[in-house]
């Protein structure tokens, strides 16, 4: 038998490497698979739809146009990229668009594994705060919620701002600036919070190669910037002139309440599990690591955790909504993203040659625990729409969180949704649609004696029997015999 010749140990060593390499990579995909089937049913893991989730559906079934269409209606930030992405799909329904969703943010795991070293690594971050959090699985998912957008678009940044950072002032280097430009406006166009987060992002992959100067990354996130404004002045300057309104979020310094506001965001990530995510993934930050591409993943997560919360207690805006539970998705998103990171790379460093099966065993955990999203949630409440179209298009006078609910699951454009007058109307120019002739179900209790009423200047007179759809209150049927006051004006 003729002795080993030099060389064959590295070649088999290599040939395993790249074997659990594939095999990590193809139980990846499996697992960020079935995953994805499991969410993608329904409208979510915890499914909820109200007026607000119904409101974006609306733009994207067609209502709205020129520029009002880029924010969600009837206010300045929310930008609707993603919707109308959905509309020039011709998705139809809340379920289409949360099957867009899932499959949006699945694409994400394709940063993740080149950021965080390992497929494995970045279906597990990507996907266990899901299961990890409640407020994440809650909040993610809503269509009316920007969190689920807002951290594609930065996992994809990151990315871009990584391959330019390393390729420098070359020719591949300002072509990853320019990826950095796209994915950091529809960060920003989300949220205007993006921008802290992608400078961090730029200052930490700069610290990572140790290069201060680095242009491309920089002038990227600055040009982003610049262009999600004239997007939104473009905004301003048309709905003043169509709808004499302004729909500008006032973003005042809360003086004085500083630290009755740092109190009440602490506790609040207590509340929503953020604290104990965010102090594990700092404690395992500060382990040695092996190189420091590594390290400054951990760190880049960790700052997407806290990079909002100065917003939180500066910003008398946030306070005075009482710091609801979704200002803290993102930061309880990513805080247990930092978490999951940094333990699983601990589990794979501690493996050994027996990682592959450490990862398996953690993936095949994921895909056992990972929610199912209830099938078809909606049903009961689109069989109670269906009664109340016709055969012409109808307006649908009520509240709020009754019109844009019920007009978002009926047949596209059969229900035309307009508060009653005095409530929030987000679609200013649905009121031009109270037209002669035009078919009106609203209130009967708004009803005068003489079954007549008037709402924004259109006198309405009751032509048909009451409606009862499911426990609401009834619903008659009028028709419009005087035309409403032209959009704009004042009554």
């Amino acid at each position: 038998m003729s002795p080993p010749r030099r060389g064959d140990a590295p070649a088999r060593a290599g040939g395993w490497l790249r074997a659990t390499g594939w095999g990590e990579t193809a139980a990846a995909i499996a697992a960020l698979a079935w995953c994805a089937l499991r969410l993608a049913r329904g409208i979510g893991p915890a499914p909820f739809y109200n007026s607000d989730s119904a409101v974006p559906i609306l733009l994207m079934q067609g209502l709205g146009e020129g520029p009002f269409v880029l924010y969600y209606p009837g206010q300045d930030r929310f930008g609707m990229w993603p919707f109308l992405a959905a509309r020039w799909m011709h998705l139809g329904t809340p379920e289409a668009f949360h099957a867009f969703s899932v499959l949006a943010l699945c694409s994400a795991a394709i940063p993740l594994a080149r950021l965080l070293g390992g497929s494995a690594v970045a279906v597990l971050t990507l996907l266990a705060p899901i299961v990890l959090n409640h407020l994440v699985s809650w909040n993610l998912f809503q269509a009316g919620q920007p969190y689920l957008w807002q951290s594609v678009a930065l996992c994809w940044a990151w990315w871009a701002c990584r391959a330019a950072i390393d390729s420098g002032t070359s020719r591949a280097g300002w072509a990853a600036a320019a990826g950095l430009t796209l994915a950091s406006v529809l960060a920003i166009w989300v949220s205007p919070l993006s921008i802290p987060a992608l400078l961090g992002v730029v200052a930490l992959e700069m610290l990572r190669v140790r290069r201060w100067r680095a242009p491309e990354g920089i002038a990227a996130v600055a040009a982003a910037a610049l262009l999600e404004a004239r997007l939104r002045g473009l905004f301003y300057r048309y709905v003043q002139g169509a709808f004499a309104q302004r729909f500008i979020t006032p973003l005042r310094v809360d003086v004085g309440h500083f630290t009755s506001n740092l109190a009440s965001v602490a506790n609040a990530l207590h509340g929503h599990d953020v604290l104990l995510p965010l102090g594990l993934g700092g404690a395992l930050a500060l382990l040695p690591r092996s190189n420091r591409t590594e390290r400054c993943g951990q760190w880049i997560l960790l700052w997407l955790s806290v990079c909002t919360l100065p917003a939180l207690i500066v910003i008398g805006h946030f306070r005075m909504n009482g710091f609801s539970a979704r200002y803290f998705t993102l930061p309880a998103y990513w805080a247990t993203a930092a978490a999951v990171s940094g333990a699983v790379s601990l589990v794979a460093r501690l493996a050994g040659r027996a990682r592959p099966a450490a990862l398996l065993v953690l993936l095949l955990a994921l895909a056992v625990t990972v929610p199912a999203s209830p099938r078809d949630p909606l049903a009961p409440l689109r069989r109670e729409v269906a009664e109340l179209t016709g055969p012409e298009p109808r307006v649908l006078l009520g509240s709020y969180w009754d019109v844009y609910l019920r007009a978002s699951l009926a047949a596209k454009g059969s229900l035309l949704p307009l508060p009653v007058e005095g409530d929030y109307n987000r679609f200013p120019a649905l009121t031009g649609e109270l037209r002669p002739e035009r078919q009106v179900l609203a209130p009967c209790a708004i009803d005068r004696p003489d079954g007549t009423a008037e709402q924004y200047g259109a006198l309405l007179r009751r032509t048909g029997p009451e409606l009862r759809p499911g426990d609401d209150a009834s619903l008659c049927l009028h028709r419009v015999e005087r035309a409403a006051r032209p959009v704009g004006s004042l009554p």
